[in-house]
């Protein structure tokens, strides 16, 4: 078994016996690992908090038939405004989720891991509106990993989309036209308003788009439709959804007493 030194992201962690946790990573070079911090949850643990979600770490570690051991980590960036702050720890414990269930142990995407930090650096500075930069994550993580939207015209007939409705068909991966979809099982109705700007956050990098001030109606609408196909693309439900979706419903009520 070798010794490996690999930057990575800390995505969770999880108790293992009563002294030692297993962190999940997203590594530079090696994709999804998971490795063993052994002494973590002690007081005098020579890790400290250096291990917490959102953490970006170089991390010396130890191949093991099962699982890694981490036995050395340096902090590159903390990002602790994000866990400092409730509204951006929401958001981007979303992207986390998102990164950790959309890879096996050891896959390696390409770009998928600087897609995060980015999305990260970003989430972490002055954003104008947290929802979009989600959604822009959730579907440039399906882009990259090959579940790339159908967004230019019917996925089905090849036909444009407009008039009559436009749909998005979860399960094909695109949207639909009126004709085409009454014999589909999931679709989203779509106004061309939100077409347009789901196209743009597939285009547009995140900084740019955390500067962008849109409606808050078709913010939500968005960040629904990037849940709901994020997880027709992992076939299993993602847990960051209702807490994300109770945390905007919360502002909305604070917004509305004020």
């Amino acid at each position: 078994m070798a010794t490996y030194k690999e930057e990575a992201v800390v995505l969770r962690a999880y108790d293992l016996g009563e002294a030692d946790r297993i962190i999940s990573l997203i590594t530079a070079g090696r994709g999804l690992r998971r490795a063993v911090a052994k002494g973590l949850k002690r007081t005098k643990s020579k890790f400290g908090g250096r291990l917490e979600p959102f953490t970006h770490i170089q991390a010396l570690l130890y191949e093991g038939r099962n699982l890694d051991t981490i036995t050395q980590v340096d902090v590159v960036r903390s990002h602790a405004p994000i866990r400092d702050d409730f509204a951006k720890y929401v958001y981007g414990a979303a992207m986390l989720e998102m990164v950790d269930k959309s890879l096996h142990e050891n896959q390696n995407i390409p770009r998928l891991f600087d897609a995060l930090c980015v999305s990260l650096r970003t989430l972490e500075g002055d954003i104008s509106n947290p929802a979009l930069l989600l959604s822009a994550f959730q579907l440039k993580v399906c882009a990259l990993i090959g579940y790339h939207p159908h967004l230019e015209e019917c996925l089905h007939c090849g036909g444009a989309v407009g008039e009559g409705g436009i749909f998005m068909d979860l399960a094909g991966g695109g949207i639909a036209c009126e004709n085409c979809r009454r014999g589909l099982e999931r679709t989203i109705p779509l106004t061309p308003r939100t077409l347009e700007l789901i196209r743009k956050l597939l285009k547009t990098d995140m900084a740019t788009i955390s500067k962008w001030d849109e409606n808050s109606r078709t913010c939500r609408d968005i960040l629904g439709i990037s849940f709901l196909f994020s997880e027709s693309f992992l076939e299993r439900p993602l847990k960051s959804r209702q807490v994300v979706f109770s945390h905007l419903q919360n502002a909305k009520k604070v917004d509305n007493n004020t």
